[in-house]
């Protein structure tokens, strides 16, 4: 296995995850997690696998290059977080120091509201500051911008598999006609029955399984082995839309109304987190296979 020391990743590593950070700004993203950057810098540089606690170590070295450009620069380390959005407690000795404010570098003594606070207000004068460009140009020379990888929205090559492009792979109809046969076992009542599939919304969306009994819905989107970690975030988002959506069309009556994501790999921590904070179930199976020789 390959090895690497924390100084080549505090080497190494600051280019990338600013780079993945002005991407963001772009993408309308309000934050990097941990997570994202550590997979990246796996594949960039590499190596088999980071502990994703070491990431801070790559914020702090980013935001200290920064400062010998701009010592006055808004502290984007603040936006490298968990999938709560919070950063670690890193982040509270630079805010300490910026604001002389000594409490912050007791970071977990903060409640999350107000580390919230604090990482919003350094985001607007973030994303209002003028110069990222010319002091990573400066720092970096663009190297690692032209390198970072585009993002993969849909399912594609995961363990093996072809790229699945934009038509439905057969491991996902597999996956949504498994899911629609056994809602017992993804934790629903036995009171459902079988589920409907491609089932539409009046927002022109389509769930890929609905279960319904009287006045109670559980929304199902599915996400097979194919699925990219971007994609298991969009099907993150797409249960929070399919709930809302069917909560307005039960509208001015009051419905039973949950989505659940089947996925068939655990999500990474920072998506457990995401989905945790928005209260979006989550539940593994395992229906395909993966031909890994």
């Amino acid at each position: 296995m390959p090895t690497y020391t924390l100084e080549q990743l505090e080497e190494e590593g600051p280019p990338y995850a600013l780079a993945m950070l002005l991407r963001s700004f772009v993408q309308g993203e309000p934050f990097i997690t941990y997570g994202a950057i550590r997979n990246e810098l796996e594949y960039q540089i590499g190596i088999e696998r980071i502990f994703p606690t070491q990431i801070g170590h790559v914020a702090g070295s980013m935001m200290d290059k920064i400062l010998t450009i701009d010592p006055n620069a808004p502290l984007i380390n603040v936006l490298i977080t968990r999938g709560n959005g919070v950063p670690g407690k890193g982040a509270g000795w630079y805010l300490a120091e910026r604001y002389q404010n000594p409490r912050l570098q007791e970071w977990e003594t903060i409640t999350k509201e107000e580390k919230l606070r604090l990482v919003e207000r350094e985001r607007q004068l973030i994303l209002q500051y003028k110069k990222w460009d010319a002091i990573y140009k400066k720092l970096f020379d663009n190297s690692a911008r032209e390198k970072i990888r585009a993002i993969s929205e849909n399912e594609a090559d995961y363990g093996g598999l072809p790229r699945g492009g934009a038509a439905e792979s057969e491991e996902h109809k597999r996956l949504k006609l498994w899911v629609s046969n056994n809602p017992k076992k993804i934790g629903l009542s036995s009171k459902f029955g079988k589920g409907q599939m491609e089932c539409p919304l009046e927002s022109g969306d389509t769930v890929d399984v609905m279960f319904a009994e009287k006045d109670v819905f559980r929304a199902v989107e599915v996400k097979s082995i194919r699925s990219t970690d971007k994609d298991l975030k969009r099907g993150i988002y797409q249960c929070v839309k399919y709930r809302e959506v069917k909560r307005a069309e039960a509208k001015p009556y009051e419905s039973d109304i949950e989505a659940i994501l089947v996925v068939e790999r655990e999500l990474p921590v920072e998506l457990a987190d995401r989905a945790r904070l928005l209260n979006v179930k989550y539940k593994v199976v395992s229906v395909n296979t993966v031909d890994r020789g």
